[in-house]
């Protein structure tokens, strides 16, 4: 059986806010605005931690919802091609608000390598000539 979740009044009120926010938002951006405010001083003050996933769609400076096509942009960046027009480096997911024009970057997970053999070989047939 799970331990008992402590503060869950706590985090049901910061879920409440988040849900409030997500609602408000297309009718006032500063109601969203004032309900992402008060969930993460509410989270501050309690000394609790907010998931991922809920930290990655606040804007850090002004707390709007960064929403694609709502409170922010959302465009992919690097890879290949030309380093000048962003595409050189890691691929990236840029997120900018468009309350203040904050952006952040989150890089995407490349893909793992194959993991060498027991016997020392690598998982792939290599070239012949590579003795």
């Amino acid at each position: 059986m799970a331990a008992p979740v402590r503060d869950r009044e706590a985090l049901q009120r910061l879920n409440f806010l988040f849900q409030a926010a997500h609602w408000v938002l297309p009718h006032s951006p500063a109601l969203a605005r004032f309900y992402c405010s008060t969930q993460r001083g509410a989270a501050r003050r309690l000394v609790l931690r907010m998931a991922p996933s809920v930290k990655r769609l606040l804007c850090r400076r002004c707390c709007s919802l960064l929403l694609p096509g709502a409170g922010g942009c959302q465009r992919l960046r690097g890879g290949e091609g030309d380093p000048q027009k962003g595409g050189g480096g890691q691929p990236r997911t840029v997120i900018g608000c468009w309350s203040c024009g904050r952006t952040r970057r989150f890089l995407f997970r490349r893909e793992p390598r194959p993991r060498a053999t027991p016997t020392g070989q690598r998982g792939w047939d290599e070239p012949k000539g590579w003795g």
